[in-house]
């Protein structure tokens, strides 16, 4: 029997963005959900080359908010090249609240500089990522709609007849679920910018 490649998917994030916790949970819920018909493997990874060389420039950096990190450098390249790999790249939000960061130490202004970091140089990297938000399952179930681990919810014939023979679509928001880090950064921007 040909071995089956796993499907593989990196967690990045921040000191205190749950990285362990979901990969614990992504493990458990697509471990219950492979079915014998189609062997899927899945291999989540929380420790990728690129996190380490970031947070070894944010240690090294002196004053705190210069980088210290030379993006063409070999080594800078060959950890993009690395998440270029990953079938999947899920960047975990900072929106958890401090008081459920239970033995975390790192300030708010690391936290966020490392945050700024890694969606930088995945942006300049031209490496695909999506941004992951939520508290418990609410986090999970994002990521394993990322993922595309999850049945969509309804199938057209379970609408009702009155939204389907309706002209127009509804407008919906939804930036609260998204993960495009353009759009996101253009949302904030705007938001501070009418403060």
């Amino acid at each position: 029997m040909t071995a089956v490649k796993p499907i593989t998917v990196a967690l990045l994030g921040a000191a205190g963005t749950s990285q362990i916790i979901l990969a614990e949970s992504l493990t458990l819920a697509l471990a219950s959900t492979s079915t014998d018909t189609v062997p899927v493997r899945w291999q989540i990874t929380t420790d990728t080359a690129l996190q380490r060389l970031l947070e070894q420039a944010q240690t090294s950096a002196s004053p705190p908010d210069s980088a210290a990190l030379d993006i063409e450098s070999i080594e800078f390249q060959h950890a993009l090249t690395q998440q270029r790999r990953f079938d999947h790249r899920l960047l975990l939000g900072l929106d958890l609240a401090p008081s459920t960061l239970a033995g975390q130490t790192q300030r708010a202004g690391e936290r966020s500089r490392l945050d700024r970091q890694l969606r930088r140089a995945l942006t300049q990297g031209d490496v695909p990522f999506q941004v992951i938000y939520g508290e418990g399952d609410e986090r999970l179930t994002q990521a394993l709609a990322a993922i595309g681990a999850l049945k969509s919810p309804a199938a057209p014939h379970d609408i009702p007849p009155a939204v389907t023979s309706s002209p127009r679509k509804p407008w919906v928001w939804a930036c609260d679920k998204c993960s495009d880090p353009v759009c996101e950064h253009r949302l904030l921007s705007d938001l501070l910018l009418n403060r």
